[in-house]
């Protein structure tokens, strides 16, 4: 039993932003329906083949669901569209803006087959002037909002970051509003109508940086792996090549750091006794500590920090730190996970409840794999499906 058991979600989205918020209510028990594209369905399906020949890409965002294909430019896709609409809790799009008002399913007309829906919308850049139907991924709200000149080399080009962090950080913020959504629902019995965007989220990872942008003249600039506002706080070279990050900025964190390295004299050294003196002489800190840190390999390093509380960690590859944390926490992922891929291991939900990391025992579906059975729950007879797979509409 899951905690979203009964409620009904329909996906209307693709690739991550909006179809990973879906998957997060699946894992909590939510059925969720994915609605997908007739023969071609969600374009992530095809991004990579590293999964038994399956897309990997696909099979990390859509755990848990059901899938069906419809095709939405028909009046009958339309028809069929309204028709689980009218039955359903939620409804979780991210198309660019004007596209489900096109095949007749804006929130209008979804809420007058179901005026207590929750319809969530995630975009692009929201209700921006001048960017209304601009069209957007995650590399774009990057550039857009000072995301990607945050990150990299400060001598070198703009870095995206390595991941989709304004899809999955957008997936976030929808999840959390249509929950509140429901929430308030349960009161009052009034659905909603939900936005966010790929620029919000944006803004949102950078919630420590915002305020003083807004309201003064600050200089924020990328730093490598540092911190614009915090040092020690980065990446250093350790004496066999490795890197080792260093994350000791508050001043009880400083002296402990300052014990490790065997130099209390830098506890009270005026150019970096503290954050404020550390980052304004961050090139002189970086000397300091890495000058220390060449003396030993990084695995004698980590030893010494961790055994005088600094916060500190090896710079893993992704393969490397998924074997060394499932080794030691087996509640991080689940195997034996049926897929359109076959038996596959996933990854558990990123939180506990209750002392257990939710999940859905089903794994991604293959397209069209349950359109049937979808309708034939909302009350299509067989005849009725059977012509519109004749159609080419399912």
């Amino acid at each position: 039993m899951g905690i979203l058991d009964g409620l009904k979600v329909l996906d209307f989205g693709s690739a991550v932003a909006g179809p990973y918020a879906s998957m997060l209510m699946a894992d909590m028990g939510a059925s969720v329906v994915k609605v997908e594209k007739v023969k071609r369905g969600d374009l992530i399906r095809f991004t990579d083949h590293l999964v038994n020949g399956k897309s990997g890409y696909f099979l990390g965002i859509n755990r848990g669901k059901r899938g069906i294909t419809l095709d939405l430019r028909t009046p009958e896709g339309q028809a069929v569209a309204l028709r689980l609409c009218a039955s359903a809790d939620v409804l979780i799009e991210n198309f660019r803006p004007g596209m489900m008002d096109g095949w007749g399913l804006s929130y209008e007309e979804v809420k007058a087959v179901n005026p207590d829906i929750v319809y969530c919308s995630v975009s692009a850049f929201g209700g921006t002037k001048g960017f209304e139907t601009e069209s957007g991924n995650d590399i774009v709200a990057q550039a857009y909002s000072g995301l990607m000149a945050m990150t990299g080399d400060p001598d070198g080009a703009p870095a995206k970051a390595g991941t989709p962090v304004t899809d999955v950080a957008a997936s976030c913020m929808a999840t959390i509003s249509v929950l509140a959504a429901l929430l308030r629902r349960k009161e009052t019995g009034q659905g909603a109508r939900v936005k966010t965007s790929l620029l919000d989220a944006s803004y949102a990872l950078m919630a420590n940086y915002t305020p003083s942008i807004l309201n003064g003249t600050p200089s924020f600039r990328r730093q490598g792996s540092g911190h614009p506002q915090l040092a020690p706080y980065e990446a250093y070279t350790t004496g066999d090549g490795k890197y080792l990050v260093i994350g000791a900025f508050h001043n009880e964190s400083w002296r402990r750091l300052c014990a490790a390295l065997d130099r209390p004299d830098l506890e009270n050294d005026p150019r970096v006794a503290d954050n404020t003196s550390r980052v304004e002489n961050r090139k002189v800190l970086a000397e300091l500590i890495n000058g220390e840190l060449l003396r030993r390999t990084a695995e004698e390093w980590l030893a010494i920090l961790r055994d005088h509380d600094v916060p500190v960690a090896p710079v893993l590859e992704v393969e490397e730190s998924m074997e060394f944390f499932t080794q030691r926490n087996a509640e991080l992922y689940v195997d034996g996970i049926p897929s359109n891929a076959g038996e596959i291991r996933m990854l558990r939900a990123p939180f506990e409840i209750d002392g257990e990391r939710p999940y859905h025992p089903q794994g991604a579906p293959r397209l069209g794999e349950h359109t049937d059975e979808v309708l034939r729950e909302e009350g299509f007879t067989q005849d009725e499906i059977d012509g519109l797979r004749a159609r080419e509409v399912i």
